[in-house]
């Protein structure tokens, strides 16, 4: 789906621009909210410690934004949150917990 047009203002001799956008836009952006949270409640199940998961996706798209290449099929379209979210799901993209040293540990 294309960007819809956007109307000009009412009235030329405004000082201030005031954009319109069609009613298409809010449920375009309403479906993918509701996608990306179904996706997150998947991503869920695979990794259910939240902020684990909130920094195992924030990892990953900033690796996918630097230019690397997603472990899943992804559309134009997908968000690179959502690219992220299908990779853990996928079983795709896994996390490795190291362990804790304290300050002063000579290991």
């Amino acid at each position: 789906m294309l960007a819809p047009p956007i109307s000009p203002p009412v009235f030329a001799g405004e000082s201030s621009t005031i954009l319109q956008f069609s009613p298409e836009t809010s449920r375009a952006v309403r479906s993918l909210r509701n996608m990306t949270s179904q996706l997150l409640q998947e991503a869920a199940l695979v990794i259910p410690n939240q902020q684990l998961l909130i920094n195992v996706v924030s990892r990953r798209v900033r690796q996918l934004g630097l230019g690397h290449r997603p472990l899943v099929e992804a559309t134009p379209r997908s968000s690179l949150t959502d690219i992220a979210l299908r990779e853990i799901i996928a079983g795709k993209l896994t996390y490795e917990l190291t362990p804790e040293t304290k300050p002063g540990d000579d290991a």
